[in-house]
C-alpha cells in the first residue's frame, strides 16, 4: 500500500479488542491495536486510490489534453501475531475514477473506492471470534502544475474527500469521515527513467459515529522510480506513513513502510493494462503485523 490513512478508531480489530472477548483479557497493548488499524480495511481502499490518482496525474502531466478513465480491482491479506492473539484478514474491492486535464497548468480527478473485510482472531485461551466490515471512500482532487519543463515536471495536489466505515458487530454505529490532503510531487527524466519523490500530508476526523473524535495528521513521503518503454512501463514503489498529531498516538508508534513493483502495457497508445503489488508492515518493535495487496488495472485515455 501507499500512503496509508488512519480513520480514529474505524478497523475491524479494534472492534475485536474492544468487544466482551477482551475484557476478560486486561490492558490491550495500545501500540499494536493502532498499527493493525493503519494496515487493514479503509487504508487498503484509500492507499489505492490515492496511489492511482497520482499515477495517472504523473502520465498526464507529460501527453496532450486527455480525459482518463481508470478502474483498479483489488485484494489484499493482512496476518498479525502478538503474545494474547493471531489474525488473519482478507479485503476485497475495487476503485473507479476519472482524470481531466483541463489544460497545461490545471488537472482534475476524483475516485470512489469499496472494500469488504472478513476477519478471523483467534484470543489465547478465549476463543476464535469473527468479524466482517465494508468500507466506501470518495474523493476529488485538484493539481497545479507549478514547474513544467521537458525533463523537471511539479504539481501541486489538494484532495478531499469522505468515508464511510461499518462493521456487523453488535450495537456498532456506522462511522463517517472526512479528510482533506494536500501533497507535492517532482518528476525527473533522463530518457526512459522517471524519479518521483511526494511529499504529503493528511488530515483526516471521524465526525459521525464517534463522539469528540480527534483530528488524525499523518505525514506521507514516498517515491516512484519508473521506466517508460513504448509498450512494458515498469516502476519500483516506496511509502513511509508517520502519525504525527496527536501525541498520544505520535508518540507510541514508529509509521508504516511499503514498497512494491508495478507494471504498465499500453495494449495500444490508449489503452493500459497492469497490475502491482505492495507490502507493508509496520515499524513499531514488538509489533509483528504483515499486509499484501495485489491490485490489477485498467485505463482507457481518450
Amino acid at each position: 500500500m501507499r500512503r496509508l490513512a488512519l480513520y480514529g478508531t474505524t478497523l475491524f480489530f479494534l472492534l475485536t479488542l474492544t468487544g466482551p472477548a477482551f475484557a476478560q483479557g486486561g490492558d490491550v497493548n495500545e501500540e499494536v491495536r493502532r498499527a493493525v488499524e493503519r494496515a487493514v480495511g479503509a487504508s487498503v481502499s484509500t492507499s489505492v486510490a490515492e496511489a492511482l490518482s497520482r499515477s495517472i496525474v504523473s502520465e498526464a502531466a507529460r501527453q496532450e489534453p486527455t480525459t482518463t478513465i481508470f478502474f483498479s480491482p483489488f485484494y489484499n491479506r493482512t496476518d498479525g501475531d502478538f503474545d494474547f492473539a493471531s489474525f488473519k484478514a482478507d479485503t476485497g474491492g475495487g476503485t473507479l475514477g476519472f482524470l481531466q486535464k483541463i489544460n497545461d497548468d490545471i488537472l482534475v480527478h476524483g475516485a470512489f473506492a469499496g472494500a469488504f473485510t472478513k476477519a478471523r482472531t483467534e484470543v489465547n485461551g478465549v476463543g476464535t471470534f469473527h468479524v466482517e466490515t465494508n468500507f466506501i471512500d470518495m474523493r476529488l482532487g485538484a493539481d497545479l502544475i507549478f514547474v513544467n519543463t521537458e525533463p523537471i515536471k511539479g504539481w501541486f495536489t489538494l484532495e478531499a474527500g469522505v468515508s464511510r466505515f461499518d462493521s456487523d458487530v453488535k450495537d456498532f454505529n456506522a462511522l463517517w469521515a472526512y479528510r482533506i490532503a494536500p501533497s507535492m510531487t517532482l518528476s525527473g527524466r533522463m530518457g526512459p527513467i522517471l524519479f518521483e519523490p511526494t511529499v504529503g500530508f493528511a488530515f483526516s476526523r471521524v465526525f459521525s459515529g464517534v463522539d469528540d473524535a480527534d483530528t488524525i495528521v499523518t505525514f506521507n513521503p514516498s517515491f516512484a522510480l519508473k521506466y517508460r518503454g513504448e509498450k512494458f512501463r515498469p516502476q519500483l514503489n516506496f511509502a513511509y506513513s508517520k502519525i504525527i498529531a496527536p501525541g498520544v498516538i505520535s508518540r507510541t508508534e514508529d509509521g508504516v513502510i511499503s514498497v512494491g513493483p508495478e507494471i504498465l502495457y499500453a495494449i495500444t497508445p490508449n489503452v493500459l493494462v497492469g497490475g502491482s503489488y505492495s507490502y507493508s508492515t509496520p515499524l513499531t518493535k514488538g509489533v509483528d503485523v504483515n499486509s499484501h495487496t495485489v491490485t490489477l488495472e485498467f485505463r482507457w485515455i481518450f
